[in-house]
C-alpha cells in the first residue's frame, strides 16, 4: 500500500448512514471555520473524496483539522496518518429505527430522481420490498461494518440520535465548545408511523450485531455519567 496521507486532523467524525451525521456536520461547521471542516469519503474500492470532489494526494491541507463522512474506522486508519490524541467521533441510532429510515430515505431518492407519481411504487415493482431490502446483506449491521476494529471506549464522543439535542450538550461539555445554535435534526418524514410487528422482528433478527453494539454503547455512556455524579 501506498504511504499514508499526513494531516494536521484533531477531530474524526465518522457519519454512519442515518445516524444524523447531516445535521451534526452543521454542528461542527458552528464550532469551527470554513476551511477548518472537510467532507471526506472513502469507498470500499478505496478511493477517496475530499469535499466530494476526488482526493489522490499524499498530503491533507494543513487547514484542515475536522474531517467528517461516510468512511469505516479501518479505513481512515488505513489510508491516513492519524495523531495518536486525535478525537474520534460518531452517533449511532436504534438499529430498528436505522434501518427503517434508511430504506424510506432511498425509496424517496429513487421516486425524485424518477419524477414516480406516489401511486407508481417502482421500488415495490423492481422488487426491492422493505422485507427484501432488510435481507440484503449489504444492508445488514450497518454500524457494526462500519465500526469494525473500533473500540467505542477510546472514542472521545459516542452519540444517540434519538436524544439529539441533550447529546449535543454533552458534547459541548465534553469538548468545551460553545453551546450549539442548530439544534434541529434532519429526519426522514415519509415513513410511516405503524410497522408490521413481523417486520420489525425480521429487522431486529438481521441486524444483531447492530443491536448489541447498541446496547454496548448505551452502557459505556451511562457508566460515564454515573462515574461524573
Amino acid at each position: 500500500m501506498e504511504k499514508k496521507i499526513k494531516n494536521n486532523i484533531e477531530i474524526v467524525s465518522l457519519h454512519i448512514p442515518k445516524t444524523a451525521g447531516t445535521s451534526f456536520r452543521y454542528i461542527l461547521k458552528e464550532q469551527f471555520k470554513r476551511k477548518e471542516v472537510a467532507r471526506l469519503d472513502i469507498y470500499p474500492s478505496g478511493a477517496i473524496q475530499l469535499n466530494e470532489k476526488d482526493f489522490k494526494g499524499t498530503i491533507l491541507n494543513e487547514k484542515i483539522r475536522v474531517i467528517q463522512g461516510h468512511y469505516t474506522y479501518n479505513a481512515i486508519n488505513e489510508h491516513f496518518l492519524l495523531h495518536d490524541n486525535v478525537h474520534f467521533i460518531t452517533w449511532l441510532r436504534d438499529p430498528v429505527e436505522r434501518v427503517l429510515s434508511n430504506y424510506y430515505f432511498l425509496k424517496r431518492i429513487i421516486a425524485d430522481r424518477l419524477k414516480e407519481l406516489p401511486n407508481e411504487n417502482l421500488m415495490n415493482r423492481m422488487g426491492k420490498t422493505l422485507s427484501e431490502f432488510v435481507q440484503f446483506e449489504e444492508n445488514k449491521n450497518v454500524m457494526s461494518k462500519f465500526l469494525i476494529g473500533a473500540d467505542l471506549s477510546k472514542f472521545t464522543f459516542v452519540g444517540f440520535q434519538s436524544d439529539f439535542e441533550n447529546e449535543l450538550n454533552r458534547l459541548a461539555s465534553t469538548m468545551d465548545w460553545k453551546t450549539p445554535k442548530n439544534l434541529q435534526l434532519n429526519n426522514t418524514t415519509d415513513k410511516p408511523k405503524n410497522i408490521d410487528q413481523e417486520l420489525i422482528e425480521l429487522i431486529q433478527a438481521n441486524n444483531k450485531d447492530d443491536i448489541e453494539l447498541y446496547a454496548k454503547a448505551l452502557e459505556l455512556r451511562n457508566a460515564k455519567k454515573i462515574n461524573l455524579n
